[in-house]
């Protein structure tokens, strides 16, 4: 009699068994599900919807940017700051652009905390060659974009503004807890700060030859430790010990001979070939007509 065959396992893994303990989900019916999901897809367009009627009113309001027209650029009041910074929490790049537009054509300067109107683009030629503090230093550009500020310095810092600005819709992110935009003069005044920080007695700053000469010391002796130099010592005042000695003589210079020795040598080489020496030697006759040789 066979052997009895114990039954195929199973590779699947074992479904969990539910306890009756256990709270389970209440089923919907196939309208609330249709209900929920109508409901956030409601909630979504309704909120990009406020989104983009806030983005509507902020470009409204900075049309009519700075509050004082005799207003500096550079050193921009508390208020007027303060509501440029909230209001492009939810503009992107694209919005930004379109309020830099409706400012120009209202010839106004496409940097909202400027006063001044904005340059011409004029009517000569397509491009315009703008050169910089060098005459070498120059690009072609085209007059539309020089006509968006009314300088190149308000264009910079309204740049500065537009690439912090996130691609990324606002109604797709949270925009309430992100970090507030920087002007380009803060930037600036930031970096001052750390420079001042980060060097030693920053109030008394020493720019004189000696500062100048105890920086290249350091400097060479970083540089002779990078070396792996083991005379540092020698190096320690940017000098570096030179010992010239004359060399010794072998003996009295001969002057050169006029007489050559070797006739016929071709830059020091004197050709094997006898016919070849015979005919810079002279001693071989070319006859006079070649014609009937060939």
């Amino acid at each position: 009699m066979p052997p009895a065959m114990s039954p195929p396992k199973s590779i699947l893994k074992p479904s969990f068994t539910v306890s009756k303990d256990t709270p389970t989900a209440p089923t919907l019916s196939w309208e609330e599900r249709n209900r929920q999901v109508a409901l956030r897809h409601a909630h979504s367009l309704q909120h990009r919807k406020d989104i983009e009627t806030r983005n509507l009113d902020s470009t409204e309001i900075l049309l009519e940017f700075p509050s004082s027209p005799s207003a500096s650029p550079s050193v921009p009041s508390s208020a007027d700051l303060q509501m440029i910074k909230d209001a492009l929490k939810t503009f992107q790049p694209s919005d930004f652009d379109a309020l830099v537009e409706e400012r120009n054509i209202d010839c106004r300067c496409g940097y909202m905390l400027c006063p001044r109107r904005n340059r011409s683009p004029g009517s000569c030629g397509k491009y315009r060659i703008v050169t910089g503090r060098k005459d070498i230093d120059f690009k072609v550009v085209d007059p539309k974009e020089l006509a968006r500020w009314c300088s190149d310095e308000c264009g910079k810092m309204a740049l500065y503004l537009r690439v912090q600005l996130s691609v990324e819709p606002a109604w797709t992110r949270e925009w309430k807890d992100e970090k507030s935009l920087e002007l380009y003069t803060e930037k600036e005044e930031r970096r001052a700060r750390e420079r001042r920080h980060g060097q030693p007695n920053s109030s008394i700053l020493v720019t004189g030859p000696e500062s100048r000469g105890e920086d290249v010391q350091a400097r060479m002796r970083d540089l002779a430790v990078e070396r792996g130099d083991k005379n540092d010592v020698d190096r320690v005042s940017g000098k570096v010990v030179v010992n010239v000695k004359e060399s010794k003589g072998r003996g009295a210079p001969v002057p050169p001979s006029i007489e050559d020795n070797q006739g016929g040598a071709i830059e020091g080489y004197v050709p094997t070939c006898k016919k070849i020496s015979k005919r810079i030697s002279g001693e071989e006759e070319y006859p006079e007509d070649i014609i009937p040789m060939i």
